[in-house]
């Protein structure tokens, strides 16, 4: 049976992104994202991160663009009914991780899409591939604080680009959570220091 995101860790990550687009503060993407990872007694690798990509990426954009806590609300609950079918270890075993599905999702509900839209299905799968493709650049095995990076060292261009959305530049990252993981990969990581 596969590992599905604990919907505890999911409830968590919303209440957070909801605070902080009650804050106001227009953090960007990887701000957001920062913000949920150092949140208390999330593991550091669990599937919980497939709904914390696009949580990040939605509390973002809607920060940045002007949004309600009630928009961000509905966002978030279409993003964590579609992240929590998203098992963990679909990177190694589906070949597609779950990070770079989140930024699809994200692209999907900012959109409105659904598998029958006729306007914006190609720009959900552009992003995806995007994230995929930069996720692919470090090997094996697993780090999801790694490919969350990832994900959004592509995702936030794409973003730019296909939906006309600013949610900040990506800046220097600096891993904290290396000693925290087993299988860290160390120096072949981009953002070990």
């Amino acid at each position: 049976m596969p590992l599905l995101p604990d919907i505890s860790q999911m409830e968590q990550i919303e209440a957070r992104c909801l605070e902080l687009m009650a804050q106001g503060n227009p953090l960007s993407a990887v701000e957001t994202a920062e913000q949920l990872m150092a949140l208390p007694g999330l593991p550091m690798h669990c599937p919980y991160h497939h709904f914390l990509l696009p949580a990040a990426l939605l509390t973002a954009a809607r920060l940045r663009t002007g949004g309600t806590v009630e928009q961000l609300e509905k966002d978030l609950k279409a993003a964590k009914e579609r992240a929590g079918s998203v098992p963990g270890g679909v990177c190694g075993q589906y070949g597609c991780c779950g990070a770079a599905i989140g930024a699809g999702i994200f692209a999907s509900v900012w959109q409105g899409t659904s598998p029958l839209s006729k306007h914006g299905w190609a720009d959900g799968n552009r992003l995806t591939a995007r994230c995929l493709e930069e996720i692919a650049t470090v090997e094996g095995p697993r780090c999801c604080k790694r490919v969350t990076y990832l994900a959004l060292r592509a995702a936030i261009p794409a973003i730019r680009e296909l939906l006309g959305v600013d949610l900040g530049e990506f800046p220097q990252v600096r891993c904290v959570y290396h000693e925290n993981n087993r299988e860290c990969r160390k120096e072949a990581c981009p953002f070990f220091h």
